[in-house]
């Protein structure tokens, strides 16, 4: 029996084994990527989250009384110093 050409033998179909594991581990995520992400699509829309997020209307700013107005007045009022002692 030639121990070279068995050994060659070995490594060649080990080779094969690590290629077809990388392969199949690649498919099994991205498969399981989809159930999940569909899962969670699905339980979403389940949830009625998604229909209640677009049924919202947008929000209007407050409007202002008759005879007033809003204004963005500048705070001058300093507070307290509360910076630490150096």
């Amino acid at each position: 029996m030639d121990w070279a050409r068995l050994q060659m033998e070995i490594d060649r179909q080990f080779a094969w084994m690590l290629f077809w594991s990388l392969v199949g581990s690649v498919i099994s995520l991205w498969v399981g990527y989809e159930i999940l992400k569909a899962a969670i699509k699905n339980g979403i829309n389940a949830s009625k989250l998604g229909d209640h997020r677009r049924a919202i209307p947008a929000v209007q700013p407050p409007t202002a009384p008759a005879g007033y107005r809003w204004v963005l007045v500048k705070d001058d009022k300093s507070g307290p110093d509360i910076r630490p002692e150096r």
